[in-house]
């Protein structure tokens, strides 16, 4: 079309549209592949002749940003998670099954043959902003500064709350990626219980060791005992060597059975007591994702 669709357009106008997006969102990415894998896992073939011939209208419409998560709802028609051959070229109503497979290629960063969430999600931030490291501003900011190498997993991935930030080069794959990534998730996770207990303790010890008559072991300042502040000669070392103890049987016995998990991400341990994750939208856990991830991030700052 020569111009944005009208207000007034109607409901199945608008999703034959995003649908057009959809497919020049795919059929025009010329960086789709994760930079630094296999040649076999990059997705630069040469596009059909009838794909380009429709680049310039998707195009057009793509920078009114079509691309929507409820978009993805619609095309997965079996509530999967992903976005197949079938699904896409049911919803695109392409003659040529080669052209809607090549397109899945296009889209399929990690070459299981399936569009999931985070990789539409990655192809709204490329709508938005542009194809390099896949649509990721952060990512773009650190190769242009050199502070990330080219070849990094990080420089085009869809890994939740990825701003770039490897300036040593520590991850050179996707899986020792996900292994530093449960890491920084598990010290988060311990930081924000500290960032709370530290000053909890501080403030409530008296209370409790009142109503307990127990020794208060607060130093002096009423602060808590540490490396830094003294007081920790005070301290049972029995108390020290049964956390020990206790970690180390959490994540030999119980951890490491979690993590066999078939398609586990990092960092999921299956706890969810109040039911806060289950049941939520593929958007929904990308962002609970990304808070827990952000205000992980603060906490370890916070408290060093």
């Amino acid at each position: 079309p020569s111009s944005p669709p009208s207000h007034t357009a109607k409901p199945h106008t608008m999703f034959s549209m995003k649908l057009l997006a959809l497919t020049g969102a795919l059929a025009g990415a010329a960086a789709f592949a994760p930079m630094g894998l296999a040649p076999s896992m990059r997705r630069a073939g040469a596009t059909s002749s009838a794909l380009r011939m429709q680049q310039d209208g998707p195009k057009t419409l793509i920078r009114q940003t079509f691309l929507t998560p409820e978009l993805f709802k619609s095309i997965d028609v079996d509530e999967s998670g992903t976005i197949d051959l079938e699904e896409l070229k049911n919803a695109v109503k392409f003659s040529s099954s080669a052209d809607v497979r090549a397109l899945i290629q296009r889209g399929d960063l990690n070459g299981d043959g399936v569009i999931d969430y985070p990789e539409y999600e990655r192809l709204m931030n490329m709508e938005v902003y542009g194809d390099a490291a896949g649509g990721n501003f952060y990512v773009r900011q650190a190769l242009d500064l050199g502070l990330l190498k080219p070849t990094s997993p990080l420089a085009d991935c869809v890994m939740v709350g990825n701003k770039g930030f490897d300036p040593l080069g520590l991850a050179k794959n996707l899986v020792e990626l996900d292994t530093f990534r449960e890491a920084e998730i598990k010290h988060g996770r311990l930081a924000m219980l500290a960032a709370v207990g530290w000053p909890a303790a501080e403030r409530l010890n008296p209370y409790f060791t009142k109503a307990m008559g127990a020794p208060d072991l607060l130093v002096a300042g009423g602060k808590v005992p540490s490396l830094l502040n003294g007081g920790l000669e005070n301290i049972n070392p029995l108390f020290f060597a049964g956390v020990i103890a206790f970690t180390a049987f959490v994540e030999t016995e119980v951890l490491n059975k979690v993590k066999l998990r078939e398609n586990r991400q990092p960092g999921d341990l299956g706890f969810d007591p109040l039911g806060l994750y289950k049941g939520k939208s593929f958007e929904e856990k990308r962002s609970l994702e990304l808070k827990e991830l952000q205000n992980g991030r603060l906490a370890m700052i916070a408290i060093s």
